[in-house]
Formats: structure tokens, sequence, C-alpha cells
């Protein structure tokens, strides 16, 4: 090595250093390849859960983190956060251009990134969200908004980005109203590998006409679904998106049951409830490419928010933990 390229490798380093950049997370990269996903070149099933407002203040975000371990040991490596939120706790940490971030929201945003990444665990980073009144100027500022993302996540490899959540909801307003177009999302997509031609992005929700178009896109890395209730179920719906021609790519349902949750009580689980998130995760591992994402508003996103798993899902021990066992037992087979 020459001593002029020895000091551009050293001034590379100390830059990365002074960044924050740390090596280790540059271990931890996330790709695709066809229907897997792979980290570190290696496949890797999906198992997520939804914890939409974890970036909302530095308790809520420390109590995610607290528990990133036991979602390990059950055999959940991936969490969906956004931006904006969810119904728990919702805000817009975008400047009217596009060009800024509040910062403490992409600090946590950071923080959850960085954390999963020591543990090999997956970040779907969504972006925005249908409750929110979208105080960015125009169109462009729009697409600033994404590129300001793409670009602030660019050392964190164990992302993928989610345009918006339930791209189809009648809540979005204004200039949000045209995420309701799936061109575009599509053409968000295609503004993050504009300037991260590596990083996986995608979007959906639960009109499935306008997933199938998403899907379709070779601007979409993964299609990124929900349902709106128990039927149809992942794996009717992930057999209609191949059929419809959403080929060579993963399908993930990041948010499985939408608000229908919120008819019960937080914590406790019928038996005919739990019978119906069962056959989720047994269609995930049933179908190749499929991957499902636990959600239940009572315990997740309602006041108090709880990320912890909490007791067996009775009314005498209410929690989630019964599921995350589930997972562990049926991956382990």
């Amino acid at each position: 090595m020459t001593s002029a390229k020895f000091v551009r490798s050293l001034f590379t380093l100390l830059a990365m250093s002074a960044s924050g950049a740390a090596l280790d997370e540059q271990q931890s990269v996330l790709s695709v390849d066809g229907k897997r996903f792979l980290l570190d070149g290696q496949p890797i099933d999906l198992w997520g859960i939804r914890v939409g407002s974890a970036t909302m203040n530095d308790p809520i975000c420390q109590h995610l983190i607290d528990h990133l371990d036991d979602y390990r040991r059950h055999g959940v490596n991936a969490v969906t956060v956004f931006y904006m939120g969810c119904s728990g706790g919702y805000h817009d940490p975008f400047t009217p251009d596009g060009r800024g971030i509040d910062a403490d929201h992409q600090r946590r945003m950071e923080r959850i990134l960085h954390e999963c990444a020591q543990r090999q665990m997956v970040v779907i980073v969504g972006i925005f969200y249908q409750r929110v009144e979208l105080g960015l100027e125009d169109q462009q500022a729009m697409r600033r908004a994404v590129r300001t993302v793409t670009e602030r996540l660019a050392r964190h490899r164990n992302a993928i980005i989610n345009i918006a959540n339930e791209q189809n909801s009648r809540r979005y307003q204004n200039l949000a109203q045209t995420l309701n177009d799936p061109r575009t999302i599509i053409d968000l997509c295609r503004v993050v590998h504009e300037a991260d031609a590596k990083r996986l992005v995608g979007g959906g929700g639960y009109d499935h006409a306008k997933n199938e178009v998403i899907g379709r896109s070779e601007h979409v890395d993964v299609l990124l679904f929900d349902t709106n209730g128990p039927k149809p179920g992942s794996a009717d719906l992930y057999r209609r998106f191949r059929i419809a021609g959403v080929q060579d790519k993963p399908i993930v349902n990041v948010e499985t049951f939408g608000g229908w949750t919120a008819e019960f009580l937080p914590g406790v689980f019928s038996a005919e409830l739990r019978a119906v998130y069962r056959a989720e995760v047994d269609a995930a591992i049933a179908e190749p490419g499929l991957s499902v994402f636990f959600h239940n508003n009572p315990w997740l996103q309602d006041a108090p928010m709880r990320y912890d798993l909490g007791g067996e899902g009775t009314a005498d021990a209410p929690g989630i933990r019964w599921y995350f066992e589930y997972v562990r037992s049926q991956r382990s087979r």
C-alpha cells in the first residue's frame, strides 16, 4: 500500500469512529436472494413484532431495548418501528422542506438499529403514518423526507424501509393522501434506491389489489402488507400475491390483524383468538418467503404501551408470552 493510500485509509477509519459508525455494525448486513432474506450472507427467516411508537420518548425506547434479548431467546428476530409512530403515540418529526428530522427521534431510531444489530436482529423502519397531519410543504418535500431517512440510515445495514403504514388508509389527508396511490409508493421506493442502491425497501397495506401492483414493481424489494382481521389469512394472501405475479421477493405481514385486535382485553387471549394467531405462525413456517409480525393493539399500542412479554395471556396473568413460546416451539421443529 502506498503512503497516500495508507493515509486515506487511516482518515476513513478515523472519520467512521468520530461519526459513531461502529465497525461492529458493519457486520450485520441484510439482503435478499429471491424469496429469502440473508443476514451476513446466511439465510434468515424473519419473525417480528410491531412496536410502532418506540421512538416516541426515551423511556419507551429503553423499554423496548430492555426486552430485545427476551424476543431473541424465543426466536423473534425483528421489530418494526415508525418514525411517525402508531395510534398509541404519533408525531411529525420532519422539517417542512423534508431535509431535517427531529434529532431525538433520529437518535432513538439509530439506537434501536444499533441494539438490534448487536443481536443479529432486523428492523423494518416505517416512515409515514396515517394519523399524522403532515407539515411537509409539497410532493418534492415528501420525496426529500424519504431521501433524508435513507441517507441518515446509510450505515445501518440491518434495516428495511417501509414507505407508509397501511398506504390505502382513508385517514391520509391532503398531501399524505397521495400515498393511497400505489404509484406514489413505487416512486418513493425509487427515491430510496437512488439514495442507496442496496437498501431494501417496500410498502403496502390491506387493500390487496393495490398490494399486487406494489409487489410487482421492480423498485420494490419486499411486499410489506397488513391484514385487517383474521380473514383472509396470511397464507391465503401469500398465495394470491404469488399468483398475481409478486415473484422472487419476500412477502411480509407487518401487522397481523390490524385494528381488529382493539376489540379484546389487554393481554387476555381466548382459545379462539390464540388459534388465529397460531395459524399465522403455521402459515409462515409452511410458506417459503412469508414472514409475519405479531401485532396487538391493547398490549403494544394502547396506553400504557408494553413491549415486555408479560404472562401467559390469561385474565390472571395477562401477556403475550404464549405467542412467543409458540413461535419458539414451532421453529425448533
